[in-house]
C-alpha cells in the first residue's frame, strides 16, 4: 500500500456518503436507495448512467418497465479494478449489520490507492460514487460511447501554500469564461487549447486588461453527451459529480491537479476564481453546503455563483468555512444583510440578475421611457450586498451581437430556433448580422464602446463575457448550450482587428480606479456629503442642476465629486446631437474631455465656451478638470 501524508481529518468533514480514506484502508459508506435506483435504472434502459441514476429511475417508473423488487434480496458493496487494465481485482460486498438507516458501510483494508479504482455495485450492475473525487476515463470530449460508469480514485492534495487573493468588490472586474472555448480556437496562441492550462496562459493578458475575478461556467464533472436528446451539453448545467474537476478541461491525465496549479497561479497574479455550480430543483439542500465548503478547502476557490432553484441560503449562512467566500445568487431574500452605512464588514452576497441588462440595453438603443430605469442600474450600490453588472451572460447575446441582431439565430441548436430567450432588447444599428458598411460597423463600434463606458462607470461590479473586449461573435445564437464550435469558441484574431477595445477598456478602468467614489460601498447620495461644495452625484440636462427624464429623453449629464475631484459623463443615445449644460467648475479650473466612445470628435468640436457640451447622437464624452492655461 502507498505510504500517505495526508490530513485525513480534514478531508472526512464533508458530506457523510463521501468515502473516508484513511492510511490503514478505506471506509465506503454507500447509501441503498441510491443503489437499487441504479439497479433498477439499468435494467429499465441501456443508458445506466448516461443520466444521473435518480433521473434515469424515474424514466424507468414513468414507463412502467420495472415490477417491484425485493429490495433485501441485493448483494450490494464496493468492486476494486485495476487502474492499469481496468479488469475487477475484487468485490466487498456490505455486511448487513452495518447499517444506519438506508446507509451502509464498507471497509477495505491495505486499499492500495495508487493502483486500484472503484465503483459500486448492486448485484451484476456496476454504478459510479458520484461523490468521488476524481474519475479515470480515456474517452475523447463529446464522444457518444456506451460507458456504463466511471472508476473512481481518490486525490490526495494539498494546497496549503495558496493564498486567496480576498478582492473587494467594489475593486473587481469580472470575466466570465468557458473553459473549453475560452482558448479552443486554433487562434488562441497556448498548446493547450481548451484546457486550465490553457487559461494559466492567458493570465498575463487578463491582468493587463484589468480582470480581478475570472467567473468560470461549470468545471465540475458532468456528462456533457446527453443520450436522450443526442445532442451535446456544452455548458453543463444539469446534475453531475459534484466534488470531482471535469477530466476534459484538463490538457495533463491528472484534472485535479492541473486546476489546483491554474487556481494557484491565478491567485498568486492576484486573480481570484469563482465557479458556477448548478443544482437541479430535487437536490438535497444540505448537500450543497458540503459541496461548497469541499471546494473551499480542497481548491480554495474564492466564491460560487449558485444556480438552481432549491438554494437555502440559510445553510450557508450558518458554515463556518464559507465565511469569506463570495457567494452570487438571484435573490438575497431570507439571508440576514448588514444595510449599515460605513460597515466596514466586506459583503459577502452579490445579486446576480439580468435586470441591469435589460434596462441598460434599452436605454442604449434609445427605448421611449428608458432613462429612469438606467440612471437607476448606474447608481444602485447596496449598503449590504454587491450587484454583479453586465450587458451580456453566457445566455445572451455577446456585446457585438447585442449591436448586430434584433432576432435570435438558433437554428443550428437543433430545435427550429424554439429555444433561447425571444426578449433580448438588442438593435443592429441599420441591417441584420455581419455587414461591410462603413456606417452600420461605426455606428455598432460606438455602441459597443458606450456600454462598456456606462458598464464601467457604474457603482456596482462590472462584467464582461470572454471575448468581449475585441467583439467576439456567435452569430446571433443566445443560447448556444450545445454548440462545442467556433460558434461558441474566442476567436483571437479579432483582438488584431478593428473591433478590439483593449486599450479602450484599460484606460475606462484606469479612470474607474482614479475615481474611488465610482466603485464605492454604498449608494451616492445626491447631497454635499463631504463638504466640498458639490454633491456625490447629480444630474443634468439643458440646463445645469436641472434633471430632464421624460419619457422621450435619451440624453443626461451626470457629474460625479469625489472630495472635490469632478468627473462629467455626458450621455446622448438619442440619433441627433444634442446640448448639455455643465456646472461650473472650481475657481480656475475648466472642464476637459478625456475619453469619448465617437473616435471622429476633437475636444474643440464638443466643449462650448458657455459651460455647455455638445454631444454627437448615439455617444458618451468624459470630462474632468483641470487648471487654466497660465494657472497653477
Amino acid at each position: 500500500m502507498s505510504k500517505l501524508n495526508f490530513n485525513f481529518e480534514k478531508y472526512a468533514y464533508f458530506n457523510r456518503l463521501k468515502s473516508i480514506p484513511s492510511a490503514d484502508g478505506c471506509s465506503f459508506i454507500i447509501d441503498k436507495r441510491e443503489a437499487l435506483a441504479a439497479y433498477k435504472a439499468a435494467k429499465s434502459s441501456d443508458l445506466i448512467c448516461k443520466l444521473p441514476a435518480e433521473v434515469a429511475f424515474k424514466e424507468a417508473a414513468m414507463n412502467n418497465t420495472i415490477k417491484d423488487i425485493d429490495e433485501n434480496s441485493f448483494e450490494i458493496g464496493v468492486a476494486v479494478f485495476s487502474t492499469k487494465d481496468f479488469e475487477l481485482i475484487a468485490k466487498y460486498p456490505a455486511m448487513g449489520g452495518l447499517y444506519s438507516g438506508s446507509e451502509m458501510s464498507v471497509t477495505i483494508k491495505n486499499y492500495d490507492y495508487s493502483k486500484w479504482a472503484y465503483a459500486f455495485y448492486c448485484d451484476d450492475v456496476f454504478y459510479t460514487d458520484e461523490r468521488a473525487d476524481r474519475y479515470i476515463t480515456n474517452a475523447e470530449y463529446g464522444l457518444f460511447d456506451s460507458v456504463d460508469y466511471r472508476l473512481a480514485v481518490f486525490d490526495f492534495l494539498s494546497n496549503e501554500d495558496d493564498v486567496n487573493p480576498h478582492i473587494k468588490y467594489e475593486d473587481a472586474f469580472v470575466y466570465q469564461l468557458h473553459v473549453r472555448g475560452f482558448t479552443k480556437h486554433s487562434s488562441s496562441g497556448t498548446r493547450y487549447k481548451g484546457t486550465f492550462k490553457g487559461i494559466t496562459d492567458k493570465i498575463d493578458y487578463l491582468k493587463e486588461l484589468g480582470v480581478t475575478t475570472l467567473e468560470l461556467q461549470p468545471i465540475n464533472e458532468f456528462n456533457e453527451c446527453d443520450n436522450k436528446t443526442g445532442r451535446l451539453n456544452y455548458w453543463g448545467y444539469c446534475k453531475g459529480y459534484y466534488y470531482s474537476v471535469k477530466s476534459a478541461y484538463s490538457y495533463s491525465k491528472d484534472s485535479s491537479v492541473e486546476f489546483m496549479d491554474m487556481v494557484k497561479a491565478l491567485h498568486s497574479n492576484g486573480l481570484e476564481v469563482i465557479i458556477q455550480m448548478f443544482f437541479p430543483k430535487d437536490f438535497s439542500r444540505s448537500e450543497i453546503v458540503s459541496i461548497l465548503e469541499y471546494w473551499t478547502v480542497k481548491y480554495h476557490i474564492d466564491g460560487f455563483h449558485i444556480l438552481g432553484e432549491n438554494i437555502n441560503l440559510g445553510l450557508i449562512e450558518n458554515s463556518s468555512i464559507l465565511t469569506s467566500s463570495k457567494i452570487w445568487v438571484d435573490s438575497v431574500e431570507g439571508v440576514y444583510i448588514n444595510n449599515a452605512i460605513g460597515s466596514q464588514t466586506d459583503k459577502r452576497y452579490a445579486l446576480y440578475r439580468d435586470d441591469y441588462m435589460f434596462s441598460m440595453r434599452r436605454f442604449l438603443k434609445a427605448d421611449e421611457f428608458s432613462i429612469l430605469d438606467a440612471l437607476a442600474c448606474i447608481r444602485q450600490n447596496n449598503s449590504g450586498y454587491a450587484t454583479v453588472n453586465y450587458f451580456d451572460s453566457f445566455n445572451s447575446f455577446t456585446l457585438m451581437d447585442m449591436v448586430s441582431y434584433e432576432r435570435k439565430h438558433n437554428e443550428d441548436n437543433g430545435e427550429e430556433n424554439r429555444d433561447g430567450n425571444d426578449y433580448n432588447c438588442s438593435w443592429n444599428c441599420g441591417e441584420e448580422g455581419g455587414s461591410r458598411k462603413t456606417k452600420v460597423l461605426n455606428l455598432r463600434k460606438k455602441q459597443i464602446r458606450n456600454a462598456l463606458l456606462m458598464l464601467l462607470l457604474s457603482s456596482g461590479t462590472p462584467m464582461i463575457v470572454m471575448g468581449d473586449e475585441f467583439g467576439r461573435t456567435q452569430n446571433g445564437n443566445n443560447n448556444p448550450y450545445c454548440q462545442d464550435s467556433k460558434v461558441t469558441w474566442v476567436d483571437w484574431s479579432l483582438a488584431k482587428k478593428n473591433f478590439s477595445n483593449i486599450d479602450y477598456i484599460k484606460t475606462a478602468i484606469k479612470i474607474r480606479k482614479e475615481y474611488p467614489i465610482l466603485h464605492g460601498r454604498r449608494e451616492l447620495s445626491m447631497v454635499d456629503v463631504a463638504g466640498c461644495g458639490y454633491p456625490e452625484i447629480s444630474y443634468h440636462g439643458e440646463s445645469a442642476w436641472k434633471t430632464q427624464t421624460e419619457g422621450h429623453k435619451h440624453d443626461i449629464g451626470i457629474m460625479f465629486c469625489d472630495n472635490g475631484k469632478l468627473l462629467y459623463m455626458a450621455i446622448n443615445m438619442h440619433w441627433q446631437p444634442v446640448v448639455l449644460s455643465m456646472p461650473r467648475p472650481p475657481k480656475g479650473m475648466v472642464w476637459k474631455a478625456i475619453l469619448k466612445t465617437d473616435e471622429t470628435l476633437t475636444d474643440a468640436a464638443t466643449t462650448n465656451d458657455d459651460l455647455s457640451v455638445t454631444v454627437a447622437e448615439h455617444s458618451i464624452s468624459l470630462y474632468t478638470v483641470m487648471p487654466k492655461l497660465g494657472e497653477k
